[in-house]
Order: C-alpha cells, then sequence, then structure tokens
C-alpha cells in the first residue's frame, strides 16, 4: 500500500531541489550569454528568491521526514530562517 502522507512530504524537497536547480541553470545559461561572471547573477533578486523559496521548500520536506525530535527542531529552525530570507527579500524589492 502507498503511504500517501509520505509521498506528500517528500515531494517538498523535491520540487526544492528541482526549483534550486532549474534556478542554477538558469542564471548560469544567463551569465553566459551576457558575458558576466556567473557571480553577478546570483545577486540578482530573481535568483535569491528563488533559492531561499528552494531552501524553504527543502527544509519542510526534510522536517516532515525525519524521526527524531532534534532533526525535526534543527530543520524547522533552517525553514524559518529561510522564510525569514524570503519575505525580507520580496519586503526590499
Amino acid at each position: 500500500m502507498i503511504n500517501w502522507f509520505s509521498v506528500f512530504i517528500n515531494s517538498f524537497w523535491i520540487v526544492g531541489l528541482a526549483v534550486l536547480l532549474a534556478a542554477f541553470s538558469y542564471h548560469y545559461w544567463l551569465a553566459n550569454d551576457q558575458k558576466q561572471p556567473i557571480r553577478s547573477q546570483l545577486d540578482t533578486p530573481t535568483f535569491l528568491k528563488a533559492f531561499w523559496l528552494s531552501f524553504t521548500l527543502i527544509g519542510i520536506g526534510l522536517a516532515g521526514t525525519s524521526q527524531r525530535i532534534w532533526e525535526i527542531a534543527i530543520w524547522t529552525f533552517f525553514t524559518l530562517l529561510s522564510l525569514y530570507n524570503l519575505f525580507t527579500l520580496f519586503k526590499t524589492n
């Protein structure tokens, strides 16, 4: 029998990694297309929004799949930190 809750929780970190990979790939291509160093593209708000969103999704997925309370606490802390950075980024832009 399929554990649908496990599928649902694991989908968060999988989608988060997919967003992170897509953001890195797109901004790497954009840096090469515009003949800029990759570092200048990684400092743009569009990349940072995708970066913090992906880390938030990864944190939700890893907190949901953790077994021990201290693991859940650590992943929840990192998720809240990522959410804070994401909201601050949206607020300033």
